[in-house]
Formats: structure tokens, sequence, C-alpha cells
């Protein structure tokens, strides 16, 4: 889940690079994203910008592109999860 919210980087701070943010900068986000992934057994995209206006103040679609927001949701969506 970090690893997949770190490839999106939507605020560009290179979490885990040598002149980056912390490696578990978006760790605050993936946590409530993971519950509700392993309570439904999948997000939708207007999920996750609920739990990104929590954050940010505004949803994580309107930080990146469309595209990058479907696919994010569709790595998401693919992880094995086992409860």
């Amino acid at each position: 889940m970090l690893a997949l919210l770190n490839d999106v980087d939507p605020y560009r701070l290179q979490p885990g690079g040598a002149e980056g943010a912390p490696l578990d900068e978006y760790e605050l986000e993936a946590g409530p994203i993971a519950s509700l992934l392993l309570k439904n057994g999948s997000v939708q995209s207007n999920e996750v910008d609920a739990i990104w206006l929590t954050w940010f103040q505004e949803p994580l679609s309107e930080a990146i592109k469309s595209e990058a927001m479907s696919r994010f949701c569709t790595s998401l969506n693919s992880l094995n999860i086992e409860t």
C-alpha cells in the first residue's frame, strides 16, 4: 500500500529519495486506504478521494491526473489482501 502511494507521490516529495521525504511519508493515508480495501475487498476512486480529503483538503484525483488515479485504484484492487 505504502509503496503504491510512494509511486504516485502526488506532491512530489520523493519518499525515500536521497533528498526526499521519509520513506513512510504517506503512512497516515495508507492505513485508512488499506482498512477500506480489507473491509470491502476493493476500493473506488471516490473512496480514496474521501480519505485524501481528510489529510489534504483536496481529493487525490485533483492532485494527480485521472489516468494516474485509475491506475492507482487498479493497482490497489489487484493487491492480494487476505483477512
